[in-house]
Formats: structure tokens, sequence, C-alpha cells
């Protein structure tokens, strides 16, 4: 901030606010308010020193007073030592929360470390402004990103926050939130600088606010520090507004200048001030700095220079060029010295074009001259030597250098030589390079028919079969095939056609209507009674009780146990294992109690039954399920027999133990006497009454006689539920399988087992599942050696994969759980690597072949075969030692 002799102040460095005197009001302070006010997302992307940062803060004076909550993130404050995109990101987050005044209700660093392991930085970013800051700030939010040009200067991309700024405006469409949310993007840069990675669609969003110099009509607040110093004051703000087109800093300045120097000697003119305060010894009395920050701009990329430097030039001399939207011509733009007006590109202002003339242009432009040493020593050799003539890459730039260039006749005909000489070169390259491409060519046919017939030796299928086989069956000891064996078993569930329902078997199920007809849960031990009666009724072989009832539940608690006493077939529940349940006194002090407790594998599932555990040596419990089975089955004279190696047989069933490493399980807990699940079906493969119906007498005459009918809950709010191979979950939530159905399917298995002889699902022993993978590898590998053919391939293995699947399902279907995901990795394993083996063999012998035949067509023609095995070096990276012998 500097003072006139006036008082009025000038300000030529840093930000002004909407109230500084000096502050000049312009098209684009109305622009870019209202385009924000209408939640538009903005960018004003233009030279340094433009009043980028005075527009930003008046602007957010502007919105902040009408409720608008604006946050300004500097990105200078960012740094770029030591800075990691983590770093970076949690910067941009304190600004979120410093500027939305957060702090009070949010500890953000904790939040920040708490998600770092599950989202990346942007994500992080991404998560924030949805879940907290749109949450917490329900006005609308406008950020304003100043100095976005250091975003360039970073050593890692940032290409993903402006795709996140995009994404905030592509969900205003799915989520309201976002339209309060609005981004303006400030800095030196184009649009297209933004986002590094062309494979991405361009930062295209929002729209441009174009920032201009300042107007007379717009200066009349600059005026009022020229009055009572200078005569007329409007006239001679209008002579400084002809040096300075109104470019706000050297306006600012010069205004500055202006008035300081009246105030000594009234008879100074203008030009004389912009002579003495600005053109004369600019780079030393530049301060605070702008002309030097303008040359730095042009000069300091060393690859662009001579283009920028000629295309200012060309400005220079012919006063204005067509605008093409070029990269050069953008880079000029963002360093001030020009500007595009009714559609072409013209000097700034004439204190540009004093200071950066064609003498400062030529004299730069001299000193990036790129051929001066050779284009001495040619003339120095009496235009002879053609070794210093230019050629390649470096006659490509000297040319684009000199495009443009009023040059003098030694450097015409310099170059003119360099250009002869290379057409001849490239036509003489020509010509050996056709020779070379059909040697090539010759030498890769003969070798193609030469290689044809080759493969490997099919000694070495088995050995590379017992190869793949051992890390696969190694992968499959350590657990990782677990997870893929039950989904694909569950699969086989969902695939099997449905059986019939079971006859021998019926639930008596309370839902939620009936708890909520009976008014309690649990319900009383009278309505409970009740209901046994009304089964008994219908004479059912046995009736299980899959309700814990450990304590009274009134009134009706003794009728319920006389209901225990007079009934020998019912059978009530207990939980053995964990924290235990007692069951029914009366029942226990029968004998007619079983376990209701199921086996969950890792996921969550239930595929096992649990049928017995020891509690102790000489206390062996029943789960529920055999207990009604096994009364059910004394009634047909069937009783159950223990055999050897931990065998059961019942009737026609012989059950055999599960153990910790059966079929797709590995080192799973085996305790007590457990058997895998062949499970009949969901609910609807038992008949189903509810309570409400067996208490009304709505039940069928026969619907329960001599059947075993099983009591229990299918209310959603008891959450006695199981998931189980049904519970897909891939469409919606799994659909989990009531307690009562889970013990009606163990039921049935025995059951259907013992008396009809359905199938068990059993597994093979773990050598014979070896021997089954190390096989189907084996097919693999003849796959791999018999057919050349890509398509071919292809199909045999989608085919031969088909077939694995489904002799796998058939085995499923006559009761046999085999290894599916192991032979299906064997197999591509094994194929795959007889085919990179054969491809890699193949392609070597193909490599010596084509050499050895390309060294005998090109023994005449040097040149033509030195090309060619520049060719093959080229197509062949890693055979290039080899080839390199015979170029050196």
């Amino acid at each position: 901030m500097t003072k006139a002799h006036s008082g009025f102040e000038y300000q030529f460095g840093g930000s002004l606010d909407g109230n500084a005197p000096s502050y000049v009001r312009r098209k684009a302070d109305t622009e870019l308010y209202r385009a924000l006010k209408a939640g538009r997302f903005c960018y004003v992307l233009n030279s340094r020193q433009m009043g980028k940062s005075s527009l930003r803060v008046q602007t957010m004076q502007r919105l902040q007073q009408e409720g608008t909550v604006c946050i300004f993130i500097d990105l200078t404050g960012m740094g770029k030592q030591d800075v990691t995109p983590e770093k970076w990101y949690a910067g941009i987050v304190q600004s979120l929360v410093s500027g939305g005044q957060l702090k009070a209700n949010l500890h953000w660093r904790t939040w920040w470390r708490e998600r770092q392991d599950l989202f990346s930085p942007v994500q992080r970013l991404s998560v924030f402004i949805e879940e907290v800051l749109l949450v917490e700030i329900q006005q609308n939010i406008v950020i304003f990103v100043d100095e976005i040009d250091r975003v360039l200067s970073q050593s890692f991309s940032l290409d993903d926050f402006f795709v996140l700024i995009r994404f905030c405006l592509e969900q205003r469409s799915a989520n309201p939130a976002y339209k309060r949310l609005t981004f303006a993007l400030l800095g030196v840069a184009t649009p297209n600088d933004l986002i590094r990675d062309k494979t991405q669609t361009p930062f295209n969003i929002g729209i441009a606010i174009e920032l201009e110099g300042f107007r007379a009509r717009e200066v009349e607040g600059l005026v009022r520090g020229l009055q009572g110093i200078v005569e007329q004051p409007e006239a001679r703000m209008q002579e400084i507004l002809d040096w300075t087109g109104g470019q706000p800093f050297l306006t600012q300045k010069l205004c500055y200048l202006v008035a300081s120097a009246s105030a000594i000697d009234p008879r100074c003119t203008v030009e004389q001030v912009v002579r003495s305060g600005l053109i004369d010894n600019w780079e030393f009395q530049d301060e605070p700095e702008h002309l030097r920050t303008i040359r730095d701009r042009i000069l300091r990329n060393q690859t662009r220079v001579g283009r920028l430097l000629s295309l200012y030039r060309q400005i220079l001399l012919e006063g204005a060029i067509a605008s093409d939207g070029s990269q050069d011509q953008m880079e000029l733009r963002l360093s001030g010295l020009v500007v595009e007006r009714q559609g072409k590109l013209v000097l700034y202002n004439r204190l540009y074009e004093s200071v950066f003339d064609l003498t400062w242009t030529d004299r730069k432009l001299a000193e990036l001259r790129p051929y001066e040493g050779a284009l001495a020593h040619w003339f120095a050799s009496s235009c002879q030597d053609e070794s210093s003539l230019l050629r390649g890459q470096v006659l490509q730039d000297a040319l684009a250098w000199a495009l443009g260039r009023s040059l003098g006749d030694r450097d015409y005909q310099f170059l003119g030589a360099s250009q002869d000489f290379a057409k001849r070169k490239a036509q003489a390259a020509l010509d050996a390079t056709e020779q070379a491409s059909r040697i090539l060519a010759l030498a890769r046919q003969g070798a193609r028919q030469e290689v044809s017939s080759r493969r490997l030796k099919w000694q070495w299928l088995p050995v590379i079969a017992l190869a793949v086989t051992a890390p696969v069956l190694l992968l499959r000891f350590g657990g990782l095939f677990q997870s893929m064996e039950w989904n694909f078993l569950d699969q086989c569930f969902r695939w099997r056609s449905l059986e019939r329902p079971d006859p021998r078997i019926a639930v008596v199920a309370l839902d939620e209507s009936d708890i909520a007809a009976v008014g309690q849960w649990p319900i009383p031990d009278r309505v409970l009674a009740q209901t046994i009666d009304k089964i008994k009724a219908q004479r059912p072989k046995s009736i299980g009780l899959d309700l814990y009832r450990n304590l009274p539940i009134e009134p009706g608690h003794s009728e319920l146990v006389r209901q225990f006493n007079a009934t020998p077939n019912l059978f009530g529940i207990e939980k053995a294992i964990g924290t235990r349940i007692e069951p029914p006194l009366a029942l226990q002090q029968r004998q007619q109690i079983g376990f209701a407790d199921q086996v969950l594998d890792a996921d969550g599932k239930v595929r096992r039954a649990l049928l017995s555990v020891s509690l102790s040596e000489s206390d062996v419990s029943y789960s529920l399920a055999l207990k009604l089975a096994l009364h059910y089955l004394k009634a047909k004279g069937v009783a159950m027999e223990s055999e050897s190696g931990d065998r059961i047989r019942l009737g026609k069933a012989v059950l055999e133990r599960f153990e910790r490493n059966d079929g797709g399980y590995v080192r799973a807990e085996s305790g007590g006497y457990q058997i895998l699940l062949n499970f009949r079906g969901t609910e609807d493969r038992f008949p189903v009454y509810s309570l409400k119906a067996v208490l009304n007498g709505q039940v069928p005459l026969d619907g329960l006689r001599d059947r075993i009918v099983l009591i229990g809950t299918t209310a959603d709010s008891l959450n006695d539920f199981f998931y189980t191979p049904y519970s897909s979950g891939l469409v919606g939530s799994p659909e989990r399988m009531a307690g009562v159905i889970l013990q009606a399917n163990i039921l049935s298995q025995i059951l259907s087992a013992a008396l009809e002889g359905r199938s068990l699902l059993r597994v093979w022993p773990e050598p014979m599942e070896w021997l089954w993978v190390l096989a189907w590898a084996g097919v693999g590998a003849a796959l791999g050696w018999r057919w050349r053919s890509g398509l071919a391939i292809a199909f045999g293995v989608i085919a031969t994969s088909g077939l694995s699947v489904a002799i796998v399902y058939v085995g499923f279907l006559l009761g046999w759980w085999l290894p599916a995901i192991p032979t299906l990795l064997a197999f591509w394993g094994t194929t795959a690597t007889i085919l990179i083996i054969n491809n890699r063999q193949r392609d070597r012998l193909l490599f010596q072949c084509t050499l050895a035949k390309l060294l005998a067509e090109g023994k005449d023609y040097p040149v033509a075969r030195r090309i060619a095995l520049e060719y093959l070096k080229q197509s062949e990276p890693e055979n290039r030692a080899d080839i390199e012998r015979y170029l050196t």
C-alpha cells in the first residue's frame, strides 16, 4: 500500500478489498459474482498482476455478506519441498476446516488418519466434502483456489484433484447437496494445463471469467488520487492508460509515480515519469517486480524460448497476428506481453513495447542461435566440409528457429546446404532401407517355415504338470482357496433342481402375526401347552420343541410341565456349547432333550451339522435332530451302530465323521461328531403351519399325523436365522434360513439316508484329491502342447473348463464334493505354462534362424544388412546383446 501526496492510497502489490479507495470495479467483478451466485463453476486464468487476488477478495466479501460460506485455499502455502500427495491433500482439508470454521466440531487430523488405510488421499478429500463439509455447512459454499498454477510444479501428478472438482459438478444430478458447492479457480495457466494426463478428459468445466485491463470509464476512483496534485487529472489519467493499456499493476504504479513526481515538479509529464521511473534501467528499478517477471516467463523454458521470441518478434513487426489458440500463443498471452483482441494477438501496451522492443528481442534471439559454431566452421572450410552441415533433429530445430526470421545470406546458404545434404542422405538411406526390409522379410519367412514344425519335447509335460500342481496344492493347504471352494459348493446347491418335500416332517412356526396375537414374547407356558396338546391330538411320531424353555413363563407353567411329563415323544433343546442354556427340567429328567448348537464356517454360513458332543468322559449329548431321528427310526427297527474309524451306521447310511481338511476345508474346527450337510432345500420343502392355525384347529386332519413335528420361530424380530448355501447375496440382502427349518433339513438328511439311502455329502481322501488335481494339470499340459492356434487353444480351454465344472457338479449330484477351484487353476496354469515355454522356445529358435539367414542373405549388401540388423535389434530387445556382436 503506497500513499500519494494527497493522502490517497494506490496499491500495486498484494490484494485490495472492495473498500479500498483505489480498487477498480471491472466487468469481471459482476460476471464472477453473478456466476458464483448462480452456482456456476468458474476459473480466472490470466497473466500475473492482473488483479486476480483483489477480484477474489472483493467477490468473497460480497458473497459472505449475503450468507454464502467462502473458503480460500492458497496453493502457494502448500510448498514444494518434501511435499507428498498425503501432505498436500491433508493441507487442502485443513484449509477447508479453517475456512469453513469447523475446528470446534471436528478433530480433522484424527478423522484423516482413521481413513488412511481405507482410501487414497483424493478419495478421503472427496469423502470429507460429502460427509463433513456439505453436512456441517448447510449454506451455499464457494471454494476459491488461488495460485492454481502451483500444481504444475509439483513432483507428483495432481490430475485427480481436478477430476474431483469435475466429479463434484457431475454429482449435482445424483446428490442435491452438491448444488450448494461451487469452485472458483484462479492462477496463471490454461484449462488444458491443469490435467497433465492427456488420456483423461481435459478440464473443460465451468466458465472462464475474462479479466481485462482498466478502462477509462472504470477508473474514476484512481482519478481522485490525482486531484489537487496535477492539472486536468482526467487527461493525465488518459495518458497513463495510453501507456499501460489499463494493466492493473502498471496503472496503479504509474498513478503513484505521476502523483509523487507532480507533487515535486508540477511541470513533469507522464512520458517523463514513464521513462525515468519505469523504462530506463528497468531491470534494476523494477520494484515490486513486474517487468522482470514477464522477462523470466518468456525465457524460462529453454526448449520453447526460441519459438516464443520468434512469435513475439512477428507481432512487433506486423503489429498483430491471427489468434489460433496454439500452445505457444497461450504461453505468450500468459506472460502478459500480448492480449487477444478481435481474434488477433496484439501488444498489451506501449510500455511493454518500449521495454521489450525489437532490439531486446533480436539480442535474445542471437544469444539462442543454435548453429553458430557449425556455421563458422563450414565457411572456414570454404563450404566443402559436409561434416559441419546440420542433420537430423538438429537441422529440424534450426529450421524451426529460423522460420519467420529475417536472416542474412550466410544463414540461408548454410541452411540450404544442410537441407540438400540431408535430402541426399535420406534418399540413400531410403534405398538401403528398402533393401534391408526385403532381406529381413526373406530371413523371417524362411525362419518361420523352418521353426513351424518344432515343439517342446513331450517328456517335459509330466514335469511341468507336477511343477504347477505343487504350488496350487500348497496354496490350497494355506487356505487360499477355501472361500472359493465353499462358494462353488453353495452354487451347486443352488443349481440343483428342487427335491420333493419330505412327508415325514412338518413345522409349526411362530411368525410375527402369532407373537402379535399372543401379545408377548416369550409366549406364555399356557399357550405353548395348548399348542402341544393340539399337536398331540393328531398323533405325531415325535415333537421337537426348538424353543429355549429354561424358565417358567406364567401363566400356565404347571400346565406345560404336565404336558412335558405326559408326552414321551416330546423333545426339548438346550445350548451345550459356550454359554450354557439349561433345558426344561421335566424333559431333562426324562432324557428327552437335544442341543440346538450349530457350527458356523468362517464366512458365517452353516454347511455342517453337529450331531453329538462330549461334555465330559461320561456325558455325550446328542443334537435335537439326531434325537428325533433316533426316536423315529427306533419304531422302524433301525438303531445306531458304531463302526471302526469314527463311522456310525444308521440303517442304509454310514455317517462319516467330518475331518478338519475334508473337501475344501483347511484346518477347520472338527470337534464333536460333525457331518457335511446335504440340504433338502429351503422352507418350501416342508409343510409349515402357523401357531394360530394349530390353536384354531385349521391344520388338515392328517397334516401332522405320523410326522415329526418341529416347533420353532420364523419371526424376524427374534433373529433365529442362519446363512446357508442358499444365501447367495447376489441381489439385495442374502436370504437367511430360520433355525427350525435348518433343524428340519438336518433331520430330513438323517432320515432319508437311513431309510432310503439318499446320498450323503462325501469327500475323497486327500491323496486321491491330489491325483485328481494332477490329472487335470496333465490335461492342461497336453492341450497346450498339442494345439498351436490361439483360437483352438481358447476354445479348448473354455470347453475343457466347462467339462471340469460339469464333472464336479455331476459328482455333487451323486453325493461327492470334489475339488473344483484347484482343479481349474492347475489346468489353466499348466496350459499357460506350456504355451509360454513353447512360445519362448519358438521365439528363440525363430530369432536364431532369422539371424543366420539375414547374415547369409545380406553378405553382398553390407549397408542394407547393417540396417536390417538394426531393425531386428529394435524388434528383438531381449536379443539385443547377440545382435550387437555383429554390429560392432
